[in-house]
């Protein structure tokens, strides 16, 4: 039983497994080509170097000495580059997102790893859509609702002074315009993911700048103030002058009467 646990252990660390290759995350956009290289590649000696697929498909097997390369896909979907050993994948497709091993072959039959991804292919995001909603029966009065069509794994956002909120792998989100002030807006729906990201920005919808009628109105209470503020004084200081003036006539009006 021991002889069978050390065989078993022996054979993983020649091998090695996928789990152990440490696979790096690539994220390709559906309909495009993505390449898969394989870093420093100046130094690399080999009998063979092959592209597998998940279940350890080959993909291409290039062999070093007649410098061939067989190419396993029939529909010419994969594309080797002798010179730095990357791969091609044209025409992504969804069901192409998988892990990618390349590995070399040795001259005695040893296989040695030399990179692994896990490659997810996405769809980008549509602009974002954003409808205003009320219903003053509901729960809230007034709602925005942004909406994504199309997107792999996307998330949306909404952004404002104050506001961050994220809704993940949803077509829609909401925001109750219930509570905002009007220091919040302008308003934006981001939508991203992975490969893409595209948003849409939406103006104040509850708060409206004063309009030039009550501009003027405002204006013309400033003046009146002004004018007011300026004319009692003055109209105060004639009325003393006048209240002297008189005072000092009854005066010399009644000395004037004795002196006869």
């Amino acid at each position: 039983m021991k002889d069978l646990l050390l065989t078993v252990l022996l054979h993983c660390l020649i091998s090695g497994t996928w789990s152990e290759s440490n696979p790096i995350d690539r994220y390709g956009i559906d309909g495009e080509s993505f390449h898969l290289d394989v870093g420093e590649y100046n130094n690399m000696t080999f009998k063979k170097f092959l592209w597998l697929y998940a279940d350890k498909k080959n993909l291409v097997e290039y062999t070093s000495e007649t410098e061939h390369v067989d190419n396993y896909n029939k529909q010419n979907k994969f594309e080797f580059d002798e010179k730095n050993f990357s791969l091609l994948i044209k025409n992504l497709e969804k069901t192409d997102s998988g892990l990618y091993k390349a590995e070399t072959v040795q001259d005695d039959g040893e296989r040695i790893h030399v990179v692994t991804y896990k490659l997810s292919v996405q769809a980008p995001v549509s602009k974002p859509v954003i409808t205003n909603t009320s219903d003053p029966e509901g729960e809230c009065n007034s709602t925005l609702k942004c909406t994504v069509e199309n997107g792999t794994e996307h998330s949306i956002t909404w952004l404002g002074n104050g506001i961050n909120s994220t809704m993940t792998h949803r077509r829609s989100s909401e925001l109750c315009l219930d509570n905002i002030t009007c220091n919040s807006w302008p308003l934006t729906c981001y939508a991203e993911n992975k490969v893409s990201n595209s948003s849409e920005t939406i103006e104040a919808l509850q708060c409206e700048r004063p309009s030039n009628s009550g501009l003027q109105l405002n204006l013309w209470l400033i003046l009146s103030v002004g004018i007011i503020g300026i004319i009692i004084p003055i109209i105060i200081i004639i009325r003393i002058f006048w209240i002297k003036h008189r005072n000092k006539k009854k005066v010399m009006e009644v000395f004037h009467f004795y002196t006869l």
